[in-house]
């Protein structure tokens, strides 16, 4: 299991099914976790994607919000790095 995919376990810890990870949370995801592995889960996504029949629209929609919502996670990520002293 990679770290995002446990940053993100951990944060979802504790939610119902319907409460969705905090702006705060997801920030906190950000600074712990590398824009290259946030990008694998993007690529990863990207070819799921592919492989979805073209009726199932709602799977599709889900999916599409899953990588929109990584692509601002890596945008994050990225900015926190560039802030960061090395």
């Amino acid at each position: 299991m990679s770290n995002l995919q446990k940053l993100i376990m951990s944060a979802r810890g504790g939610l119902s099914v319907q409460e969705k990870i905090s702006d705060e949370k997801w920030l906190e995801i950000a600074t712990l976790c590398g824009p290259a592995e946030i990008e694998i889960r993007i690529n990863d996504l990207r070819a799921e994607l592919e492989t979805i029949e073209d009726w199932d629209g709602d799977t599709q929609d889900d999916v599409n919000s899953a990588i929109y919502k990584f692509k601002l996670l890596l945008e994050t990520a990225r900015a926190h790095r560039a802030k960061s002293p090395n």
